[in-house]
């Protein structure tokens, strides 16, 4: 973010501190000093830096310092759309990105920027039938690499689920939630003036996300294909956003979902792989030795493509293939 004049502090175990001009610490808590709430006003920007500070040190904000950040707060909805969307990706950059985004919220600083996680956070309790979806947003944040579009795309890619919750036959369901919020999402960002290109990235994360999770082991070759290609250049995003975006309290869940993103990574990569093929086909292999179909075919092509992984065989050296196949066909039994 951009910064003001900073004030040094010290937290309670001594670190120092560089505080947003306004802003002082004592016993590891953060205060607003006298006379700061007018200038908050007239620039509100410093309102998002106090926020980034105090997560980032684990600073404590009290009730009466958050409610004079959210006094301030109809500050920030005044701000150009490309500003807001600057303090937005601000906070989800920070060092504390989940405890940045949850003080953001709890101080009503975040709705002026995007209204979407305050609906996430007042979405009623799953009794069972679902996850916490704030919390849940939450620890997706946390997880994902300072990238700023797997980092946005984290925050959002549940934010259509308040509009999507289905409750049947005692089980909940977000049918679509996932397109849903890929729109919602590049609407959104656009809105706060980011390029065409971030806001697709960040669309692109949100509506594959559940694609990724579903991943299991009897996928087609065409079917990871499919969604590498739909992925595109986000493909290493999707795969950081899919393993993020598993937080059961069961240890055994978590590691086998997250198997599951592993494996899904391997499978890509190994069709990224050139296909081995030997040097030299059936039909002439046939024709130079005088044989017949059959498994012999098969031995010779598995150890030219042994030479051709060990080096000892160029791909292009024909007559050392020949050479090889030779030695093989004289060691098989006479009769064809």
């Amino acid at each position: 973010m951009t910064g003001h004049h900073r004030e040094p502090a010290s937290a309670a175990h001594g670190e120092r501190i560089a505080l947003p001009e306004g802003f002082s610490v004592d016993q590891g808590a953060l205060f607003l000093c006298a006379g700061t709430e007018a200038r908050l006003q007239a620039e509100p920007t410093r309102l998002l830096e106090a926020v980034c500070t105090a997560a980032a040190h684990v600073l404590h904000v009290g009730r009466e310092t958050a409610a004079m950040l959210a006094s301030a707060a109809p500050a920030l909805g005044v701000l150009a759309p490309a500003r807001r969307g600057e303090l937005l990706l601000g906070l989800v950059l920070c060092p504390a990105p989940d405890a940045a985004v949850d003080l953001a919220v709890r101080c009503s600083l975040l709705k002026p920027l995007l209204p979407d996680i305050d609906r996430l956070r007042a979405m009623p309790k799953g009794q069972g039938r679902y996850k916490d979806v704030y919390v849940h947003t939450l620890r997706v944040l946390a997880a994902t690499p300072e990238d700023p579009i797997t980092r946005m795309a984290a925050l959002l890619h549940d934010i259509a689920k308040p509009d999507t919750l289905v409750i049947e036959g005692g089980s909940a369901h977000f049918p679509n939630h996932d397109l849903l919020g890929a729109d919602r999402a590049a609407r959104r960002l656009r809105g706060l003036g980011f390029d065409e290109a971030f806001a697709d990235g960040v669309a692109t994360l949100v509506r594959l996300h559940l694609r990724a999770n579903s991943y299991e082991p009897n996928w087609t070759d065409s079917a990871v294909r499919r969604l590498h290609l739909d992925a595109g250049e986000h493909w290493q995003r999707l795969l950081d956003l899919s393993y993020a975006d598993v937080t059961s309290a069961r240890a055994d869940v978590v590691s086998r979902a997250r198997r599951r993103v592993q494996a899904l990574a391997e499978h890509a990569r190994s069709l990224d792989k050139p296909v081995e093929v030997s040097p030299l086909d059936g039909n002439a292999l046939m024709e130079r030795f005088g044989r017949g179909p059959g498994r012999w075919i098969g031995e010779v092509k598995r150890e030219l493509i042994d030479r051709l992984r060990e080096g000892t065989l160029a791909a292009d050296d024909h007559d050392g293939a020949w050479r090889v196949a030779t030695e093989i066909v004289d060691r098989l039994p006479g009769d064809p």
